[in-house]
């Protein structure tokens, strides 16, 4: 038998738990939420480094309209999107915009033969540190796609998977860039 510090058999406490709980649930309700990540307003400086090993940044893109998806190997919807992205490069090219892509991974290797698999020819940038990356660029969901004037400012988002080929992507890219 277990004794308690007096000396005597501890009282069962059967709301102990229960009350514990319902005391955590009413902390958390008041509690002050975490900060989100902050959508960034202008393209921050995040290291990266191109397919072929060497560094740059991806403020080195700036300079013309970009679009700029934020992207990985591993996220199905990322990897479906990316044919039309390219073919939303070629509609969007002679108009002086340019789509580069932003990936998260941590295997260069894996982006080099993804590229190479689906004949992906966009600028390619690998952030050095993806969780930094991610945090500096917002991305709380992937696939993530910037609008960015050529100043670097941060002028649109899109969240989520889209068909970058069909005619009202396009349209929503030219008017977002290119009507400025």
């Amino acid at each position: 038998m277990r004794l308690g510090i007096s000396g005597t058999p501890p009282r069962k406490r059967p709301w102990l738990p229960k009350g514990l709980v319902a005391l955590g649930l009413a902390l958390a309700l008041i509690a002050p939420l975490p900060a989100r990540s902050r959508e960034p307003a202008s393209m921050p400086a995040v290291p990266l480094t191109r397919l072929d090993g060497t560094a740059m940044r991806a403020t080195d893109w700036l300079g013309r309209p970009l679009v700029v998806n934020i992207w990985a190997t591993w996220c199905p919807p990322c990897r479906t999107e990316m044919p039309s992205l390219q073919r939303l490069s070629a509609l969007i090219e002679p108009s002086g915009a340019r789509v580069v892509a932003l990936s998260l991974d941590t295997d260069l290797n894996l982006v080099r033969e993804f590229v190479l698999k689906y004949g992906i020819a966009l600028p390619i940038g690998v952030a050095t540190t993806p969780g930094s990356a991610t945090d500096a660029l917002g991305a709380t969901a992937l696939p993530l796609t910037l609008y960015v004037a050529p100043d670097g400012r941060i002028v649109g988002r899109h969240f989520g998977q889209r068909n970058w080929a069909e005619e009202s992507a396009v349209r929503d890219v030219k008017q977002r860039l290119l009507a400025r």
